[in-house]
């Protein structure tokens, strides 16, 4: 078996986890962050207390805004070892969902600053995430170095494919 064919099969193997662990962020954001909202909103329908379960609604949207960057990672990483195991291992297609990956996990990062935990004033639960919530946006940082040197190795292999 070929190097690149080890990373197609491989590949095939990480889409399916990544499909997998959509379907478990999406479920687990709709159940733990939207779910109580929602029923506020469809219980207070006809009645006075709909505007402060729509406004609850957005607050709680607004505080999911960093796990649904999250959330777009995993689908695109998802989509990222799809291209893996067509076969597409250097190529601009992949360069790209390299950067688009690092690109949503710097979003999640600074969303998180900005919507998460902190501007609830929860500063323990700040404190004990900071550390891994800015490693998450410096690896974020590092895939999407990495996307960019893909997509340019991918343009060199086109050019060299050309002239050869």
């Amino acid at each position: 078996m070929t190097a690149a064919e080890k990373v197609q099969k491989d590949s095939a193997a990480l889409k399916q986890l990544f499909g997998w662990l959509f379907v478990l962020g999406v479920f687990l954001i709709f159940s733990e962050i939207a779910y109580l909202p929602l029923k506020t909103i469809f219980l207070s329908l006809g009645t006075d207390a709909l505007g402060s379960a729509a406004g609850q609604l957005g607050e709680t949207v607004v505080t999911a805004l960093p796990a649904l960057a999250l959330l777009g990672a995993v689908w695109q990483a998802r989509r990222l070892f799809s291209s893996f195991a067509s076969g597409q291992i250097l190529s601009a297609e992949a360069g790209k969902a390299l950067t688009r990956l690092g690109d949503l996990l710097v979003v999640s990062t600074v969303l998180w600053f900005f919507f998460g935990p902190a501007t609830d004033r929860e500063e323990p639960v700040f404190g004990a995430y900071i550390s891994a919530t800015i490693m998450l946006g410096c690896i974020g940082l590092a895939i999407r170095l990495v996307g960019r040197v893909v997509d340019l190795a991918a343009v060199i292999k086109v050019d060299h494919d050309q002239i050869v």
